[in-house]
């Protein structure tokens, strides 16, 4: 039998944040919200998406509506589930909740499935907040970024958050990079923060270029 992944379901912790994508027939919508819990073999329950996070929620959200829920294992080295499956139900008493049908199959994704090359760059994180936090690049790939934030005590929160990768805010044709903040992990004088990148790997490899980093080492570790 083909290796279905239920079992992963289990490790998403209740109150984790997910990606929940909704899917139209003219475009896609994406929008954070709350893992709730499960009920084996049923249903699948999160929390409504805020009106802040999808104003017209409304519109999208009801009965019968395909979505992809995405999630990242705590403690799994950053690996994401993701599953695609129909609204079962929008309840709105005692709380507005979603309550999606069990998948049969999820699909596990691997964030590092690159190589990662240490490096020490000064660099600031702004996120969509508007918050700009200092810290250091301590290692890079195409994909993503290990950032180092100096206070830990503003790293509360900042999981799931949408951000931009500022590394020489003097500069001004210094490219910034956006990103996600996936994993969130305290060490003794700061956090570390594993962020996702939304630049194209051509983008990626110039910005290697350009501070001296030699992109060929990730090719030649993934042969």
């Amino acid at each position: 039998m083909p290796t279905t992944n239920l079992e992963k379901l289990h490790q998403i912790m209740s109150g984790a944040m997910v990606d929940l994508e909704i899917l139209t027939p003219t475009a896609s919508k994406r929008v954070k919200t709350e893992f709730i819990g499960l009920l084996e073999n049923r249903f699948i329950i999160l929390n409504y998406p805020s009106s802040k996070c999808l104003p017209t929620a409304s519109d999208y959200l009801h009965d019968g509506v395909m979505v992809v829920v995405r999630a990242l294992i705590e403690g799994s080295g950053g690996q994401v589930i993701a599953f695609r499956q129909q609204i079962m139900s929008v309840a709105s008493h005692p709380a507005r909740l979603l309550f999606i049908n069990y998948p049969k199959q999820v699909q596990l994704f691997d964030l590092r499935s690159q190589t990662r090359i240490p490096t020490l760059l000064s660099a600031k994180l702004k996120l969509s907040d508007d918050r700009i936090l200092d810290g250091v690049i301590k290692d890079i790939s195409l994909t993503g970024i290990k950032f180092d934030l100096k206070d830990k005590t503003q790293a509360e929160n900042i999981k799931g958050m949408q951000c931009s990768i500022i590394l020489d805010s003097s500069n001004r044709q210094a490219k910034d990079f956006k990103g996600e903040v996936c994993s969130v992990k305290e060490h003794a004088q700061g956090a570390y923060c594993g962020i996702k990148l939304l630049a194209s790997e051509e983008e990626m490899k110039s910005f290697m270029g350009d501070h001296f980093i030699d992109p060929s080492i990730l090719e030649s570790e993934t042969e």
